[in-house]
């Protein structure tokens, strides 16, 4: 999905949650939807810079840590691993579930490592927050894109299943997306009503956004048709499915046309 997409999802999705597990903190819930907006945007590493200043401009600037502090990381620890090298510029690296953690545990070491130096004057529960709202964002990411006809590989690299669904994003005609953000919307005001009207309070109220959030993500996996399927054995390095297969198959039908 395009941007404005996933974090529009995501700050839907996160304050559902958000209504259990923070409902009398507004400091803390900014935070925690802040990093979700971050993790929302992060796997994209492939976004292009926008012309001029403007509002994306941000979310480029966003996936430059993803690009240029992440990648080298995960790449070299994959080379790292006999038979499982990897490419900088595939994208498969943050939209994967391997990926996603190893994201976490870098951002995790930026977070707690300066709030571990200047302890005492730094709060644990602002870091900790935003990390679980990236961590949110990013999952959030990897089940929207899933629904989209790219979709993910989500074990890269160790495996090559494909998750994909039938949405194309950009095609304004598809109103399923319109649809998850009214569906989404529509549960965060019923769950928020509730909450702010005092219904339940405290631990019960944990299982009954759980259970929001999870008809949200299932109803936009179970109205985008997903599917699994394998791609071929040059996609782990071109990124790009099929191709190297359509290739070959090219030069085998015209052997003439690699002289010409």
């Amino acid at each position: 999905m395009i941007t404005r997409h996933h974090v529009a999802l995501s700050i839907i999705c996160t304050l559902i949650l958000c209504s259990a597990l923070a409902p009398a903190d507004p400091v803390l819930i900014i935070v925690i939807c802040t990093g979700a907006c971050t993790g929302a945007i992060l796997p994209d590493i492939q976004m292009k810079k926008p012309q001029g200043f403007q509002i994306r401009t941000f979310a480029w600037m966003v996936t430059r840590f993803s690009r240029f502090v992440f990648l080298p990381l995960i790449c070299r620890a994959y080379r790292a691993i006999p038979g499982y090298p990897s490419q900088p510029g595939d994208k498969r690296l943050t939209h994967s579930v391997p990926g996603v953690i190893s994201l976490g545990a870098v951002i995790a070491a930026f977070l707690f490592i300066p709030a571990f130096i200047f302890k005492g004057s730094v709060s644990w529960m602002l870091p900790t927050g935003f990390l679980c709202g990236v961590m949110l964002g990013m999952i959030l990411h990897l089940v929207e894109d899933l629904c989209t006809r790219k979709g993910i590989t989500p074990l890269f690299p160790f495996s090559n299943a494909r998750i994909s669904g039938s949405i194309r994003p950009c095609n304004i005609t598809d109103r399923r997306i319109a649809q998850f953000h009214f569906y989404d919307c529509s549960v965060a005001c019923i769950i928020l009503g509730f909450d702010l009207l005092g219904t339940w309070h405290g631990v019960a109220s944990v299982p009954v956004s759980v259970f929001a959030l999870a008809s949200c993500l299932g109803m936009m996996i179970w109205s985008s048709d997903v599917s699994i399927s394998m791609e071929t054995v040059g996609d782990r390095f071109t990124g790009k499915p099929h191709r190297v297969l359509q290739e070959v198959t090219v030069v085998l039908e015209n052997p003439d046309s690699s002289s010409s």
